[in-house]
């Protein structure tokens, strides 16, 4: 490329750091502007560039440079690489830094295309193998909804059935608003386009919007596919309504826990004091070593973890209040909400905290006691939590042991409460079918709830052999429709070999079996009820499905009621951990991505975890996986909270 330099214009050299008015100049290249359109020429810099020398050069406007531009031999590309990298004068000109952080701009951006592209190529895939795991399937359903930092509401739906897996994200959409009918709606719809038609059980929160969305859902699932007509379709979520009973009883110890919640903020606030704070704790004889952390006021669990905590630094707190002079002036002295209605409020309350001042050996005493029970409701909802293996057997025990404490500390029970009106029979059913516990388990447990000659008992007894007798009559009755092709097809050619002097031994056999009282016309679940039931033991691990599975001959149809009961989940935690899984997805530096891409990446996500992979010579299936990853989490949070980190805020739904 040839270029010749002119210094026609003086007022043009001027130093490249000053800034120049280029209006002017760019003024004297429009009057030919016309006449360049005439000729053909569309690039825009020809509305910059003038002709010079029969059109064999074109001058820049800014800088005075002339550059060969014949149309045909040049073309235009060096004069606009001339105005935007080499002319510093032009109002294009971009600077090598960011001429490459342009070029790494559209690097990143080809790479987050690819891997969109990838991702949502895979997520296709999955899709279609889903759908040929989920046909024909009867699955339990979990379903609750969040609100991301885009301000968007999202419905996480799971179907849950037993197999490998265990669950399945089914869909991670956007959902209008949290009505009940538009929830409904929703999940329909979702069921819909994946061709789930044998919904078992749904199990939500207690939200009043819930309800009506069961309801939606009942009257739109009814029909030959039903279990029951829907009956047993709406199961709560039994962690969350450990949730309110936990809530009510931090709302009865508010004072007491604000106070060591306060405690605990002041050495958190800065290394000087945590530092005063280690001094104090270094004259107190303790093994403990985890360090205190503040709590998360919407999750009691890390309010639980902050108490058991810091009760083992009371000591260490007392001292602090000799030794540190800013320890108590950070409490203030005077309580500004002197209404009594004020500090009924627990949100007012809640804004005067500090004037509530340090702990004392009665908080500490109550604490102690508090934290107690909380062990209990934290251990149960542990275990009811999990979402990769059984735990509608599990409830029901456990709500014992809750009531039994709960009784030893001679609080009043609401007879209402006492009634299980709300409590779906499933949960009864569940614990029926763990073959170490039968119905004997079940009234030693009502029992204990209502006493050894409440009528109660045998109430409750009788409606879940009820429940359970309806399950085996409705699927026997399923099982020999099904069959009813089957028996037609093959009738006919049997009967051709049929003798109407053949005498049928097994009506006679029936007969003389019924009149000895060995009841051979008993039903599946008699059998199984009489039956000894399994030896039950501490420490060992019982296998309930295998144990099923193994006897599948002697109860094909009981076996299969005890598949899908089994199943049935008794928590939205799968749902909701979903969403733990959102904010990950969707944070303050990700909030553009659309619904459509984070569903796409949320269920992938999932449904990759969950399967089988080969790690070092030996297969993971999706469960085990997934279990290393919740116990990589949980290995975190411990270090955190030995480091004395603090909980991040979650919804209040969580535990």
């Amino acid at each position: 490329m040839e270029t010749s330099q002119t210094n026609d214009n003086e007022g043009l050299s001027q130093p490249e750091d000053e800034h120049v008015n280029v209006t002017n100049v760019v003024m004297e290249g429009c009057e030919n502007v016309d006449e360049k359109k005439k000729g053909g020429k569309r690039s825009w810099v020809w509305d910059h560039f003038i002709e010079v020398d029969g059109g064999i050069y074109s001058q820049c406007p800014y800088c005075k440079i002339k550059m060969k531009s014949n149309s045909k031999k040049n073309g235009t590309s060096s004069l606009k690489g001339h105005l935007e990298k080499v002319c510093k004068l032009s109002p294009f000109y971009k600077k090598k830094d960011d001429q490459k952080k342009q070029s790494t701009l559209k690097i990143a951006l080809g790479f987050m295309w690819t891997v969109a592209r990838d991702c949502l190529s895979i997520y296709k895939d999955e899709i279609n193998t889903l759908k040929g795991l989920l046909k024909g399937q009867t699955v339990s359903l979990t379903t609750d909804t969040w609100t991301s930092v885009q301000n968007y509401n999202y419905m996480c739906l799971t179907a849950h059935w037993v197999d490998d897996n265990w669950k399945k994200i089914l869909n991670f959409c956007q959902c209008s608003n949290h009505r009940g009918e538009t929830i409904g709606k929703l999940v329909y719809k979702c069921l819909q386009k994946w061709g789930i038609e044998k919904v078992f059980t749904v199990t939500v929160d207690n939200a009043s919007s819930n309800d009506g969305a069961i309801r939606f859902l009942k009257t739109m699932l009814k029909g030959p596919n039903a279990i029951l007509d829907c009956k047993y379709l709406h199961l709560r979520c039994c962690a969350h309504i450990i949730n309110l009973v936990v809530k009510d009883g931090l709302d009865e110890h508010f004072d007491s826990i604000s106070r060591i919640r306060n405690a605990v903020r002041y050495v958190r606030s800065s290394p000087s004091r945590y530092a005063t704070f280690l001094e104090s704790f270094a004259k107190v004889k303790s093994d403990c070593k985890r360090k205190p952390c503040l709590d998360c006021e919407t999750r009691w669990n890390s309010t639980f973890l902050m108490l058991e905590t810091a009760e083992k630094y009371a000591d260490a707190f007392e001292r602090l209040s000799l030794i540190d002079k800013k320890y108590k002036a950070f409490f203030r002295e005077t309580n500004e909400a002197n209404d009594e209605d004020d500090l009924k409020s627990t949100r007012k309350r809640k804004r005067n905290e500090r004037a509530l001042g340090a702990p004392e050996e009665e908080d500490w005493e109550k604490a102690r006691g508090f934290i107690e029970y909380l062990k209990i409701f934290f251990n149960v909802t542990k275990k009811v939590s999990g979402s990769h293996y059984i735990t509608s057997n599990l409830f029901f025990g456990e709500l014992v042991t809750m009531h039994a404490t709960i009784a030893r500390m001679c609080l009043n029970v609401d007879e209402k409460k006492k009634d299980g009106d709300n409590v779906n029979f499933l949960l009864h059913v569940a614990l029926v079918l763990d073959p170490r516990n039968k119905l004997c388990y079940l009234e030693y447990c009502l029992a204990l709830i209502y006493g050894k000659d409440s009528t109660k008992c045998s109430e409750v007894l009788d409606r879940v052999r009820k429940s359970l007798d309806e399950l085996y009559n409705h699927y026997k009755m399923k099982i020999n429709t099904s069959n009813v092709t089957h028996t037609d097809a093959s009738s006919s050619s049997s009967a051709f070999f049929e003798s109407s002097l053949e005498v049928d031994f097994e009506d006679d056999y029936a007969k003389f079996m019924e009149e000895r009282g060995q009841g051979a016309n008993k039903t599946e679940v008699e059998i199984y009820l009489s039956d000894a039931n399994e030896k039950r033991t501490k420490n060992e691990t019982f296998d309930v499905l295998g144990w099923w599975k193994s006897n599948s001959v002697k109860y094909p149809i009981l076996s299969q009621i005890a598949k899908h009961v089994l199943a049935m989940p008794i928590s939205t935690v799968a749902s909701e951990s979903a969403f733990s899984t959102g904010g990950r997805v969707i944070d303050p530096f990700r909030s553009s991505l659309t619904p459509n891409t984070a569903e796409a990446l949320i269920c992938t996500q999932d449904w990759i975890r969950s399967t089988p992979i080969d790690l070092n010579g030996t297969t993971l299936s999706g469960v085990e996986l997934q279990t290393l990853v919740e116990n990589l989490e949980k290995l975190e949070i411990e270090e955190e909270l030995t480091a004395g980190g603090k909980h991040h805020e979650e919804s209040d739904d969580d535990w």
